[in-house]
């Protein structure tokens, strides 16, 4: 790799604030600013923004302002007037798709022209349904909360605008108040979110941010008395832990837990579309399946399936995220990249240019053997052949999502995640 490609506009880099802070109506005069926290650029592996390491007092004093702006300002509204609040956010989202494609192309690396052709419609789409349940509440097994509350979001780089727009606008459905529980490297976004919902005109403080990430913060939110219910995304050990603390409260969860998409392929599957489809998995990566990309497929098709889509996946382009032409940008984690190029061992090379110490990973497919193991989350499939379907079946264990091409296999798979049934899981746990 040599020359760095060109920087990028700096109207793009003003999309990103230099410092995210904890919310500041909520600190008063008393709760100093708590450590500040770097956040590094996947591109190049550099300072890109710092963020506030929100303190354990003054999270409680962002869950506190939460809940009263929600019983002030929010909760006794009428659901008709909540919804067409809600409706609103939907209507004024367009003004925001770039600054928050832009956001998530830098803090995370998701490639801005994903953002804008698949993220934001999705996100619209996700905020239109979950506004449409805020008068029909008892219908579907909810119910609204006269007396407010808060609903934490704890946001990672898996966040996808559409998952954290569904939870927020679910929540407020109920006449709930939310607090963004961000992580560092989603911290720009979720303050983005904020001003979102606040350019819709809802109510200053009824969304509010308390970005971080220590332990004893964490634990100070999950036994606050005025908590609903959590929505979370994580690692399996990160949200073993959150499930752990909100159980001894009683308090819901609705998680969504790293682990892998499985394509199980049979000797009846439209190649053509199985084919399609993988190759838009290799370039949504660990971005639209954190959890990683497997691929079982039958001994009889299994050969004519890779040659339609190895060539494909490594001529995907590689590159800088604000580049529109980018199918592939740099990994949100760099040991995401470490694990994803130690399993292509080097037999793809990435374009020159690229800057060095960055997140890459060149998109790949890899074989997968008997006693091997998958790759990580992010552009390379793993492709493992087995003799039958029958065959398939101790393939699925620890799976997230399954979708078998061609035929049935017989058993019970979970299915690819809903955004509607999201919604709905989170207006429920509301109900108190």
């Amino acid at each position: 790799m040599s020359d760095d490609p060109p920087p990028a506009p700096p109207e793009e880099l003003d999309e990103v604030p230099a410092v995210v802070l904890a919310d500041d109506a909520a600190r008063g005069t008393a709760i100093p600013t708590g450590p500040l926290l770097d956040v590094h650029a996947p591109t190049t592996g550099e300072h890109l923004l710092c963020v506030e390491d929100t303190t354990p007092d003054l999270l409680r004093a962002v869950v506190d302002a939460t809940a009263a702006s929600s019983r002030a300002d929010w909760a006794w509204l009428s659901a008709e007037d909540r919804a067409r609040y809600l409706f609103t956010i939907a209507d004024v989202l367009a003004d925001h798709l770039r600054p928050l494609a832009v956001t998530a192309a830098l803090t995370t690396g998701r490639p801005v022209a994903a953002g804008s052709a698949l993220d934001g419609p999705a996100a619209r789409a996700a905020a239109f349904s979950a506004a449409g349940w805020a008068d029909k509440l008892g219908a579907v097994g909810a119910a609204h909360r006269p007396g407010g509350g808060v609903v934490a979001l704890l946001t990672t780089w898996r966040t996808s605008t559409a998952d954290a727009l569904t939870a927020v606008v679910s929540a407020l459905a109920t006449g709930c108040g939310v607090v963004l529980r961000a992580r560092p490297a989603a911290a720009a976004g979720a303050a983005q979110l904020v001003r979102l919902v606040e350019d819709a005109g809802l109510p200053p403080g009824l969304v509010r941010v308390a970005p971080g990430a220590d332990a004893a913060a964490d634990a100070r939110l999950w036994d606050h008395e005025e908590l609903v219910a959590v929505r979370a995304d994580g690692s399996p050990d990160d949200l073993r832990g959150v499930g752990v603390a909100l159980a001894r409260a009683g308090t819901p969860l609705r998680q969504r837990v790293d682990a892998p998409h499985v394509d199980v392929v049979l000797p009846a599957a439209d190649l053509e579309a199985v084919a399609r489809s993988l190759v838009a998995a290799a370039a949504g990566g660990a971005h639209e399946r954190p959890g990683g990309s497997r691929v079982v497929v039958v001994r009889p098709v299994a050969d004519a399936l890779v040659a339609r889509v190895a060539p494909v996946v490594a001529r995907l382009r590689t590159g800088h995220p604000l580049d529109r032409a980018t199918a592939v940008g740099p990994l949100p984690t760099p040991h995401l990249a470490r694990a994803a190029r130690e399993v292509l061992d080097g037999a793809t090379a990435l374009p020159a240019g690229l800057p060095e110490r960055g997140w890459w990973t060149p998109p790949g497919v890899v074989t997968v053997g008997r006693h091997s193991t998958w790759p990580p989350p992010g552009p390379v499939l793993g492709v493992r052949t087995v003799r039958t379907a029958a065959d398939a079946l101790p393939h699925l264990e620890g799976a997230g999502s399954v979708t078998v091409w061609g035929g049935e296999l017989g058993a019970e798979a979970p299915a690819p995640p809903d955004p509607r049934q999201d919604a709905l899981d989170l207006l429920r746990a509301c109900r108190g």
